[in-house]
């Protein structure tokens, strides 16, 4: 099983304090170790550049880098700027994000494809989706990646105090449940420590697909 812990910071890797509403008490940090200092919100943190590609017949939105408000309004813009109906893949490669931004993107997909829009995910060959990209990536279907794909999922920790609470880490599992998640494979993580704080749960795509996690639904060669 491909978990690791790690002993740095992941870079604003956010899934917290919202229910269903999406609504946010606070963005949060995700990190490995025991009460960090969250940094400012800063230049250090910059948005992801996000590349829209129209094709005959379909559109695809690649984001790289952090989930911040800045990509998300871009986001919402290049999405609903994609005629009715005209089917949109979701490319990601993502340390995470802030909450707040992640969810309403989350919110965003849902919608478009309560409203008929086919909207998939996509994680290349190589490139990694981690904390708020996951809950990102799950709001698509059918959800592609390459069997080398990583995924990684964790406890959420407040911005506002850097500390995680039982309260917001149920929230945050009860939303990946929902958009999917399969609860066998999220107490495996469980099991696994994954939701503790103290480490990082990673797996590739190929064998999340192999257990049944839900995650992933078509792997790509």
């Amino acid at each position: 099983m491909p978990v690791r812990a790690t002993a740095r910071m992941v870079v604003l890797g956010m899934l917290l304090a919202i229910g269903s509403s999406g609504a946010a008490t606070a963005d949060s940090l995700s990190v490995n170790r025991p009460n960090p200092a969250p940094p400012p919100v800063s230049a250090e943190f910059p948005d992801a550049t996000l590349v829209r590609v129209d094709q005959v017949n379909s559109t695809t939105l690649r984001l790289d880098g952090i989930i911040t408000p800045g990509v998300e309004q871009r986001f919402t813009d290049a999405l609903r700027s994609v005629p009715t109906g005209q089917p949109v893949v979701v490319e990601l490669s993502s340390p995470g994000g802030f909450t707040t931004a992640g969810y309403r993107m989350i919110d965003l997909v849902l919608a478009e494809r309560r409203a008929g829009r086919p909207v998939a995910t996509r994680v290349v060959g190589g490139q990694s989706c981690e904390s708020m990209c996951v809950g990102l990536y799950l709001a698509g279907y059918p959800r592609y990646a390459a069997p080398t794909a990583e995924f990684m999922v964790h406890a959420p920790r407040l911005a506002e105090n850097g500390r995680m609470t039982l309260r917001s880490t149920d929230q945050m599992v009860k939303r990946l449940v929902a958009l999917g998640a399969a609860p066998a494979w999220i107490e495996r993580v469980r099991a696994a420590g994954g939701f503790s704080g103290s480490l990082d749960y990673r797996d590739r795509a190929d064998h999340l697909t192999a257990v049944g996690a839900n995650i992933v639904t078509h792997l790509i060669r």
